[in-house]
């Protein structure tokens, strides 16, 4: 009665597996951080059933974005703001702003 069966083992693994593979596009637009993440992530687990829904989503989930330029810039203006406020110093500033760029 406690005995597991090598069937129920593979049937554990293949339903992992399915998961994984179900939420691929999740796990590709989160490691990516992907700028529309929200929308493939939404878009994979309401629509994902469908096999068209889950390829939109991987597909958007594997197009390149210009995220990191807008990012940095983006994350450059917060710290400059940060700076005249006085909150960051200017070294603190500097080393972040060097970070970013490179």
């Amino acid at each position: 009665m406690g005995e597991v069966s090598i069937f129920q083992i593979i049937v554990v693994l293949c339903c992992f597996f399915l998961i994984y593979i179900f939420l691929l596009p999740t796990i590709i637009a989160l490691k990516k951080n992907h700028q529309d993440r929200t929308s493939i992530i939404l878009i994979n687990i309401l629509l994902g059933w469908f096999l068209i829904g889950w390829v939109v989503a991987l597909v958007w989930a594997l197009k390149k974005t210009e995220v990191g330029n807008v990012g940095h810039a983006d994350e450059l203006e917060k710290l400059y703001s940060l700076k005249e406020k006085g909150i960051i110093t200017e070294d603190e500033f500097s080393r972040k702003k060097a970070s970013l760029i490179s």
